[in-house]
């Protein structure tokens, strides 16, 4: 299935396997049945904090399967004041 990704404030694919490798911006075949949390490990992102995951505009959990054509948007957490 393929997924439409965009990565933000500074995460990037770290996963040098991959043709999207150090981009935040692209579009990725992926296995069926792939969870938010396997595909965050798939791409290697790195993190001591959890992330945020959006699914088609709608905040997920980190076990939310994708499905085909899903726009995923993954943020770190952010804080402001």
């Amino acid at each position: 299935m393929k997924l439409e990704i965009r990565l933000f404030a500074g995460l990037k694919c770290n996963n040098k396997g991959l043709s999207c490798y150090g981009e935040n911006e692209f579009c990725l075949e992926v296995p069926d049945g792939l969870t938010i949390r396997e595909l965050h490990h798939m791409l290697n992102l790195q993190s001591s904090l959890p992330l945020v995951n959006l699914i088609n505009g709608l905040a997920q959990a980190d076990d939310q399967v994708l499905k085909d054509t899903d726009r995923v948007g993954i943020f770190p957490p952010v804080g402001g004041g």
